[in-house]
């Protein structure tokens, strides 16, 4: 048998490395990332949300879209891929408390013997960070201190709608109704839409029927409630108290100012007035704010307007598709006389 030549046998011989791939360019990397979260938002019907409780893949994906859309200035070439506006912001994903296929009264086996329009709402609710989260998140570490002293209790929750200015705890998250505006019906039901404040620092303004529905769905969920009538949050920030005037060209609108509270900013409280029943449809001016402290939005608005009852005015209005709306809180008032209620209401 003859000897190997270990020197000079084609077996043995190391091959000549292969051309290593070029490296994949950081566009082409971001093109991946952003096909992945489509993906996910095609399958889910939401953007990717990084917080506990969420799938590692959820929370990575949720990851790479803030770290794209922190990055938009470098990939303005993405514009191109991104077709359901997820970096740019031409488009908003689904409420992820808001599916409106739950929204069907009917079940999955009941059968129509017509099909009749269902209400949708005028846009989709979604979650996002709180811009002014730091006036709200002194609010959220009293409520905490208040349950473990015992002057708020969890409750169970068994009610038919939210109210301005309380607080539940869903799926191990405190939330704070911020504001309730564009109050209307839907499937033959009272609804309005909400900001809703969660106290990881995100916001959505989701139906109220959504949350109420995600209360009643949780087991565990609990309306945090009071046992003393004193200041909620004694000397902290709550809220603003608006008063309004109405810029509307119908003459029941002349001469009336609308007084309400909310614990957003104003601005964005009357950014959408003129499709809000509650502003008469039209475009309103401010005539004066007044800034809340140790009282709830809620209580200050009810002692408000019950000083003010006498001076009430109650106004039907309406909407583009011929339904008529009741449109509250507004009075036959001067702003010097409101002032001087407001003011001793919450003396």
């Amino acid at each position: 048998m003859s000897e190997i030549d270990y020197l000079n046998d084609e077996l043995l011989l190391t091959p000549e490395d292969k051309p290593k791939a070029a490296p994949t360019s950081i566009f082409d990397r971001a093109v991946e990332v952003l096909q992945r979260i489509e993906a996910f938002v095609t399958e889910t019907g939401s953007e990717p949300v990084s917080e506990p409780g969420r799938s590692v893949r959820e929370r990575i994906l949720a990851n790479e879209l803030a770290g794209l859309r922190a990055s938009r200035k470098e990939l303005q070439e993405l514009v191109a891929f991104d077709t359901q506006g997820l970096v740019f912001g031409t488009a908003k994903a689904g409420d992820p408390l808001s599916d409106p296929l739950l929204d069907d009264p009917l079940g999955i086996f009941d059968v129509r013997d017509e099909l009749k329009p269902i209400a949708r709402p005028d846009y989709v609710a979604d979650r996002r960070p709180c811009p002014d989260f730091e006036r709200f998140e002194p609010l959220f570490e009293q409520v905490r201190e208040s349950v473990e002293n015992g002057s708020r209790k969890p409750q169970p929750f068994r009610q038919e709608r939210v109210e301005l200015g309380e607080f539940f705890a869903l799926k191990g998250q405190l939330v704070y109704v911020a504001d309730v505006r564009d109050e209307h019906r839907r499937n033959g039901k009272p609804d309005a839409r909400l900001r809703v404040i969660f106290d990881n620092g995100l916001e959505s303004n989701l139906l109220m029927s959504s949350l109420v529905r995600r209360l009643y769905e949780d087991k565990d969920a609990r309306r945090i409630g009071t046992t003393d009538a004193g200041p909620l949050f004694e000397g902290a920030r709550t809220g603003i108290v608006y008063v309004l005037r109405s810029l509307s060209d119908k003459p029941e609108a002349s001469g009336l100012l609308k007084v309400g509270t909310t614990a957003g900013a104003v601005e964005d409280r009357i950014s959408r007035a003129e499709a809000q029943s509650a502003f008469l449809f039209a475009p309103v001016e401010v005539v004066e704010t007044f800034e809340l402290y140790g009282h709830s939005a809620k209580e200050a608005e009810k002692r408000i307007h019950e000083a003010l009852r006498s001076y009430h005015v109650a106004l039907r209005v309406t909407g583009s598709d011929g339904r008529l709306f009741s449109a509250t809180e507004w009075f036959k008032a001067t702003p010097t006389l409101i002032e001087a209620v407001v003011r001793k209401a919450l003396s």
